[in-house]
């Protein structure tokens, strides 16, 4: 699937300053499209994954609004944010699965908000939850893997099953922070590629926090860069040059390439 002409997210003049005084987004405003593979980039500290927390309401914003498929969920509660939730999936950088439990049931946990707690705790699951599950380890290139324990599986192994999870949601986007920070460079590759197969298959706008460059220029159709909380730059992966690089990450700063 292509990327679309349809906005499924806007940010508008973003602004998060957290309890402590640190203003960590100022005046953040751009737009993903439908189907989009938008990386976001910047020094640690730089305000990606307080961004990616502020879309899906992990953090609430001080300021400015974010719009999801033309609603303002900027400061949604309750009913509608529990919905707005439903359909934004999250990657984090640990994978946070339960390691005793297997791949299935691990995966099968993305389904919370349609099957509540009391069944999900006794394993009580529709049977098109279960093939989707499957379905989803099928993607990620997990077959085989549903009756083994989480914490038996390699750690990119670990990252697929989490994206898998996610996919349960049955996702309108899915926001991944730092994915493969965690994880050494082949096995960055492979979940990378996972996620933009993710993408392009399943038409799954993917907003995903990265270091380095390199993965950014292979993966990514747009980049946004952070730096201090301030957006310095929107464009072309490719377009980011030398002089681009020592403005986003500093005039020490040596790109480190992952091959």
């Amino acid at each position: 699937m292509g990327v679309s002409t349809n906005t499924i997210l806007q940010i508008q003049n973003l602004e998060k300053i957290y309890p402590n005084g640190h203003h960590a987004l100022k005046d953040i405003s751009f737009d993903v499209v439908q189907g989009e593979f938008l990386v976001v980039i910047g020094l640690s500290g730089s305000g990606k994954s307080t961004l990616l927390r502020c879309i899906n309401r992990l953090l609430n914003p001080s300021g400015g609004k974010i719009l999801f498929q033309d609603q303002n969920i900027t400061f949604s509660k309750g009913k509608r944010l529990r919905k707005t939730r439903s359909e934004i999936g999250m990657i984090f950088q640990h994978f946070n699965l339960i390691p005793r439990k297997t791949v299935l049931t691990n995966v099968l946990m993305g389904a919370l908000s349609r099957t509540g707690i009391l069944k999900s705790f006794f394993g009580i699951y529709s049977k098109q939850d279960r093939d989707n599950a499957y379905k989803y380890l099928e993607i990620v290139g997990l077959t085989g893997k549903a009756n083994q324990r989480a914490d038996n599986l390699s750690g990119g192994q670990q990252q697929r099953v989490a994206i898998a999870r996610a996919l349960m949601q049955n996702p309108k986007i899915l926001l991944a922070d730092e994915p493969v920070a965690s994880l050494d460079p082949a096995t960055s590759h492979s979940v990378m590629q996972y996620l933009k197969k993710v993408n392009q298959e399943l038409g799954v706008t993917v907003v995903c926090n990265l270091h380095f460059l390199s993965l950014v220029r292979q993966y990514a159709d747009r980049v946004i860069a952070l730096k201090a909380g301030n957006l310095l730059y929107d464009g072309k992966p490719l377009e980011i040059n030398e002089d681009w690089f020592k403005t986003i990450y500093g005039e020490e700063a040596v790109e480190v390439t992952i091959n």
